[in-house]
């Protein structure tokens, strides 16, 4: 008898997480708007009107709004922010909340908060089943808070990659109270979003070539010195090399002391054509700490120098 009581318990377990999984988004990268659209067809969404003033991001398409029916708890409202050229998905949020189908906030009967927090731990069990434990703020056990100021909140992340971010969270409270010019309104309202987040597309440094880049900016520094104009060319970039002629290599020459140089500072800069580029900031042996003069030059991939810098640094005065 326990035995089969077990197998029937798993086996709801993984059926109401397969439910889960058919209604609530994990990925959402290179998925376009129509899976989505035909997925609320399917689980007999009605298309809903939101908000008449909607901020639509640049490049991005007006925003399909769902209603999916629920029990216990107002119904479900999903949006779905998609681009306008291709249609790919970039974010959906799903939320429940009583004032999408009421006109003004007011308190709620304890049977529904706790349906809706019911609901909110069943979303947390999915997505931490999904991706693993969460990065969790608050909780939901002291009911009591449902009449304190602030009421019950819980709040839930999770970055399954460089490039998702999954953000679950929620408010419960009965309290009407004004604050100043302010009133806080009572709010049941649980929110669910996936979202696109920019790659960090950032290389990291690494020893090979800081060396090979150091390497073009000794020979360029000994070529620039001695004032050898072809000899220095061949240190840098095809994309400046031939703006750089006899008086532009003369000025560089003037702009820079007869000392030797030693690293500031090392990173990647991104400039505004989008590209990131190996920077490496040099001052002089014998500089002041912070330095009052470096010379920033940035590197392309085959570390030739692509940009020369001198910069007198503004000393702060009290």
């Amino acid at each position: 008898m326990y035995i089969l009581r077990s197998i029937i318990l798993t086996a709801f377990s993984i059926y109401s997480f397969n439910t889960f999984a058919q209604e609530f988004a994990t990925d959402i990268h290179e998925k376009k708007a129509v899976s989505f659209i035909t997925l609320e067809k399917k689980l007999n969404s009605k298309p809903y009107l939101g908000p008449k003033d909607i901020i639509i991001s640049q490049h991005m398409a007006e925003p399909l709004l769902y209603r999916r029916a629920e029990k216990n708890i107002p119904d479900l409202v999903v949006t779905y922010t998609f681009t306008q050229k291709d249609s790919l998905v970039n974010s959906i949020e799903y939320e429940w909340d009583m004032l999408n189908f009421e006109r003004e906030r007011k308190p709620q009967p304890l049977k529904i908060q706790q349906a809706f927090i019911k609901k909110y731990l069943h979303l947390a069990d999915f997505y931490t089943k999904k991706y693993g434990k969460s990065d969790q703020n608050g909780e939901l056990t002291d009911l009591s808070k449902l009449d304190q100021p602030h009421g019950l909140n819980r709040r839930d992340q999770w970055k399954p990659n460089d490039s998702t971010e999954v953000w679950l969270h929620c408010t419960f409270s009965n309290i009407r109270e004004k604050q100043g010019n302010a009133t806080i309104e009572p709010t049941n309202r649980i929110r669910l979003s996936i979202n696109k987040v920019k790659k960090n597309n950032t290389p990291k440094l690494n020893e090979k070539d800081l060396t090979a880049a150091k390497l073009s900016f000794d020979q360029f520094i000994l070529k620039l010195r001695a004032g050898d104009l072809e000899g220095g060319k061949a240190f840098l970039s095809p994309t400046i090399r031939n703006q750089v002629n006899e008086t532009v290599f003369n000025q560089i020459k003037s702009a820079i002391k007869p000392e030797a140089f030693k690293i500031f500072n090392q990173g990647f800069q991104i400039i505004p054509d989008g590209n990131t580029y190996l920077t490496i900031q040099y001052t002089y042996i014998g500089a002041s700490d912070p330095p009052s003069e470096i010379v920033k030059v940035l590197f392309d991939n085959e570390h030739l120098i692509v940009g020369f810098h001198p910069l007198r640094l503004q000393q702060k005065t009290n």
